[in-house]
């Protein structure tokens, strides 16, 4: 079960970053981190505008079913999914969430450096809705328990580091967490609802999965196909949601995080909701394993010494 681990008065000028004691305190936290534990900060680690605050306070999301944030994307300099009027509306909510993208970015890369030289900067997003109650399909709820797979980006066994923070100016969001990765494995994997992959029909698959791949590429589609590792992980995460008695009756540890406050976790390995909350902005890095403090710890490696075979193949990522 995830603890969490407080943070505060954090001065990077008072502690060069080639320092011992600065090296040696983010290697800490990576480790708390790859332990399933979560880091708080009580308050925004990093200068960000109350004026940018405010400008998200007003803005609407696209109802469409299919979509459930805001999503920026730092290598395209793009905005999706956002409801806006005008133009200029929307050259400034993309000033500001690139604003938040690389405030959050840079933050992260001095307290976390070990990752920061490894670490891919991936989609950030703002989620306008109240959590509690909304009307998503049960794949795409947040109150549920799960961990992380994304549907159409396959990971190939390097992790998702999410940072968060709650710019609700009146109210918390409520997270619930649970089991572990680990414990998650022994409990259910190999069970007749989440299976391991077989080494032989994945084989089989892997040939016609490259076959199709390198027809896309020749005709200009860029494609990226699933590992046997990205299955198990969207089946985990299928398998989770859909669990009516984990659900109601797993093991729950209940959290709150308070107006102008922050946290990251590992959510690929640790299994979390949001319970409640209207208003946190999010920005996702993509961490290869090689990246890590302690490498056996990620889910890829835990998955693999239980069946025994590497669940990853290069040649089906991008």
């Amino acid at each position: 079960m995830a603890k969490k681990i407080t943070i505060e008065n954090i001065k990077f000028a008072d502690c060069p970053s080639a320092a011992s004691e600065c090296i040696d305190r983010a290697k800490k936290l990576c480790i708390e981190l790859e332990d399933g534990n979560i880091l708080f900060f009580p308050t925004c680690p990093f200068d960000f505008p109350q004026q940018d605050i405010d400008f998200l306070l007003k803005q609407k999301q696209n109802k469409a079913k299919n979509r459930k944030n805001i999503a920026y994307k730092p290598n395209h300099d793009r905005l999706t999914n956002a409801d806006v009027k005008t133009h200029e509306e929307m050259q400034r909510l993309i000033e500001v969430m690139k604003n938040f993208s690389q405030k959050s970015s840079t933050f992260l890369s001095k307290l976390l450096t070990p990752y920061g030289s490894k670490w891919v900067v991936d989609y950030a997003s703002f989620r306008p809705f109240e959590e509690k109650g909304r009307k998503l399909r049960i794949r795409a709820r947040n109150d549920l328990l799960h961990t992380d797979a994304f549907p159409s980006r396959p990971m190939h066994g390097n992790r998702i580091l999410r940072f968060f923070m709650n710019i609700n100016p009146s109210e918390g969001r409520k997270w619930m967490t649970s089991l572990s990765f680990q414990e998650l494995v022994e409990k259910y994997g190999g069970t007749e609802n989440l299976p391991f992959p077989s080494p032989i029909n994945q084989k089989m698959a892997a040939r016609l999965g490259k076959f199709f791949k390198k027809t896309a590429k020749n005709i200009g589609f860029p494609v990226s196909l699933r590992s046997p590792y990205d299955q198990f992980m969207l089946n985990l995460h299928h398998f989770l949601k859909e669990n009516e008695d984990f659900q109601s009756k797993g093991p729950k540890d209940h959290w709150e995080f308070p107006p102008g406050s922050c946290w990251a976790v590992f959510t690929d390995s640790v299994t979390h909701a949001a319970m409640q909350g209207q208003y946190a902005l999010e920005q996702t890095f993509i961490l290869p394993r090689d990246g890590l403090i302690s490498p056996e710890k990620a889910p890829i490696s835990i998955l693999e010494r239980v069946v025994g075979w590497t669940m990853t193949d290069s040649s089906l990522a991008n």
